[in-house]
């Protein structure tokens, strides 16, 4: 379909890096386990689904073990120490307690306490697991997000294979052209002027190798950067464009627009909180406690309590009402981005549609063009070697054949890259590339 497109490893031996080369799916794969950035987005997932757990733990029972040690001869103190230790002792002869100057007392808490009405640590749990949805929602796009890199990095690894194979070609094609003109300037039918201009376009091919040569090492040190490596990379095989057709037709798949949506749910329910500061709150508890003059954790005095609380602000100094109205405008804010993102998402999907068929129809006409120059270029040689036309025309002819390589070879990358664009557009990039592998999740 494309003989000079698709580049022979065999001719590009002499530049290809140590490194066993990867297939795309490989350099996907890789780019979505090791990439740091992928790594810290899920690390972030990670602690935001331990918050969940943590807001949640603040609806559950609380037991608190305490110990404190108490040395007074204050007489208050003195008197509450001797209660609680049950040693308070009546003289005979006098109405007054009698006990030391110097009290010591060790006390052992061990107290429970549970909320019943707590809407601040409710909302607080609801939130957090939007929150958690949004953080891994959001791992699950910067994982599409560097799988996509990679693909382009592959992409530009690709191109730049494709063109050197025209680089070398053109190359060889302008030292013959060279040759057939000095040869016939030597025989006295060629003008020095033709072999001057054999001798530039010569030259031209020179640099324009060197420059695909360094294109070539910045497309795989670039590949090996997307993959989460260092060094460069050597890609195992061209993209074709079967493995990315397929698809659905909006983007309601795209993880970014599911982590905006948390984010939504996630302002509504801080609005709801905000609402419920007007609210009282209940809780219960119950101690346990014992005391002892000489040795912590003693048993020389025990006793229990049950408590039962309730608190209701009444006034915050308009801090709630102006919280709530806080709350309010961020909800609705985060309703606007979400939509914002929607509508911009569908737009970039018809955009890459478009382009997409606008690269189909720029790669056909460019193959065909590539098949028209080859074979004007091949005619005119013939014609060149038979004396009919001269150097500049044949000169003329191989400059459009190099333009209509190079032509080709961007064309098939703006194409696959469009077709590649679609399926990320959509959100469903690693899924249609990476089925297998990785499915849906990175």
């Amino acid at each position: 379909m494309r003989p000079f497109l698709v580049p022979s490893l065999l001719l590009l031996s002499a530049t290809l890096v140590a490194a066993e080369p990867v297939t795309l799916g490989g350099a996907l794969r890789e780019a979505v386990q090791a990439r740091p950035s992928v790594r810290a987005a899920r690390l972030e997932a990670a602690a935001a689904e331990a918050a969940v757990g943590e807001a949640r733990g603040r609806l559950l029972p609380r037991l608190t073990l305490e110990e404190r040690f108490v040395a007074t001869d204050e007489p208050a103190t003195s008197l509450f120490i001797a209660l609680n230790q049950q040693q308070l002792e009546l003289r005979q002869d006098s109405d007054f307690y009698n006990f030391p100057s110097t009290h010591r007392d060790f006390e052992t808490r061990l107290t429970l306490e549970q909320p019943l009405f707590q809407p601040d640590s409710y909302f607080g749990w609801q939130r957090s697991r939007a929150g958690a949805e949004a953080a891994a929602a959001s791992a699950d796009w910067s994982a599409e997000q560097a799988a996509f890199a990679a693909f382009r990095a592959y992409l530009e690894v690709q191109q730049a294979g494709s063109a050197l194979a025209w680089a070398v070609s053109s190359q060889q094609e302008a030292a013959e052209i060279f040759r057939l003109g000095s040869e016939r300037q030597q025989a006295g039918v060629g003008l020095r002027a033709d072999v001057l201009q054999a001798q530039v376009l010569q030259a031209q091919a020179a640099r324009r190798l060197l420059s695909v040569q360094n294109d070539q090492r910045i497309a795989r040190r670039a590949l090996a950067l997307a993959m989460g490596r260092d060094g460069e990379v050597e890609i195992a095989a061209p993209v074709q464009a079967a493995e990315l057709q397929g698809g659905g037709e909006a983007p309601t798949r795209r993880p970014d627009l599911a982590a905006l949506a948390a984010r939504e749910r996630e302002a509504a329910l801080a609005h709801r909180q905000s609402q419920a500061a007007w609210l009282p709150r209940l809780g219960v508890s119950a101690s346990y406690v014992l005391h002892d003059a000489e040795t912590p954790f003693g048993t020389e005095a025990d006793s229990w309590l049950v408590a039962a609380g309730f608190s209701w602000e009444l006034f915050s100094g308009f801090a709630t009402h102006y919280g709530s109205r806080r709350t309010a405008a961020s909800a609705e804010a985060a309703a606007q981005h979400r939509l914002e993102a929607w509508r911009q998402a569908r737009f970039q999907l018809q955009e890459m549609q478009d382009r997409a068929a606008e690269a189909q129809s720029h790669l056909a006409s460019a193959q065909q063009a590539v098949g028209q120059a080859a074979e004007g270029h091949r005619l005119m040689l013939q014609r060149f070697e038979a004396g009919l036309v001269n150097l500049s025309e044949l000169l003329s002819a191989q400059a459009a054949l190099d333009r209509a390589r190079f032509d080709a070879t961007v064309a098939e990358s703006r194409y696959f890259l469009a077709l590649g664009a679609i399926l990320f557009q959509r959100g469903e990039f690693r899924q249609q590339l990476l089925p297998m592998a990785e499915g849906s999740k990175p």
